[in-house]
């Protein structure tokens, strides 16, 4: 996720907490979703214009660059046997 994706989700979590208090009187459940859904989006917009990205993309980034630290460590090391074997 970019950074620059904060306004989208600060804007759903707005809309989500007016929908939420405008049907709160008619039915108590929908309405309280609404809310907890609109504060939680709200929650991560903040997030993300602050520059946090979300759990699970760090979690890929971080896994990437360990799978590519192995592979250079591999083809380094296969390059260290054929220069040995020469």
């Amino acid at each position: 996720m970019r950074q620059s994706s904060w306004k989208f989700f600060v804007g759903i979590g707005i809309l989500l907490i007016v929908a939420g208090a405008y049907v709160y009187p008619l039915d108590d459940v929908i309405g309280v979703i609404g809310l907890l859904f609109g504060v939680y989006n709200v929650y991560k917009g903040i997030q993300l214009a602050r520059g946090k990205q979300p759990y699970l993309i760090r979690k890929q980034k971080e896994s990437l660059q360990r799978n590519e630290e192995k592979l250079k460590n591999q083809l380094n090391q296969s390059d260290q046997q054929k220069n040995k074997d020469k």
